[in-house]
């Protein structure tokens, strides 16, 4: 099983401004007092966002987590889901700079996160 499948990411699809994914919260998310642990939503963003990116290469380069930065700033409960809103701020050869908002069902902020993919190019290419 892996990393994405025990989180339970859903879908991470790519939108004009960036991207979009869904994570279904369960028990397995949480931290000793029921809620989601910061470690979980600092994945959710790392994962979604090298995804985005390995999306936009269409298979001629690979994204490589490199810098994540985050911000945790309203606790939710292990339950219901968190999503994901990717801005891309800079799509370089070498890199891409993402921005992700982890929002919940309400659409109120959870977390800011920044991270920073490496870009490895594709074999033959």
């Amino acid at each position: 099983m892996t990393l994405v499948e025990q989180l339970n990411i859903r879908g991470t699809r790519l939108t004009e401004e960036g991207y979009e994914a869904e994570m279904a919260l369960g028990e397995f998310h949480a931290q000793p007092l029921g809620l989601v642990n910061g470690g979980a939503i600092l994945a959710f963003a790392e994962i979604t966002a090298g995804q985005a990116s390995n999306l936009l290469g269409k298979g001629s380069y690979y994204a490589v987590g490199q810098t994540i930065n985050g911000h945790h700033l309203k606790k939710k409960k292990a339950e219901g889901n968190l999503y994901a809103v990717g801005e891309l701020l800079h799509k370089g050869k070498r890199n891409h700079v993402w921005n992700i908002r982890i929002i919940d069902e309400k659409r109120k902020l959870i977390s800011n996160i920044t991270v920073v993919n490496a870009i490895v190019m594709a074999e033959g290419n």
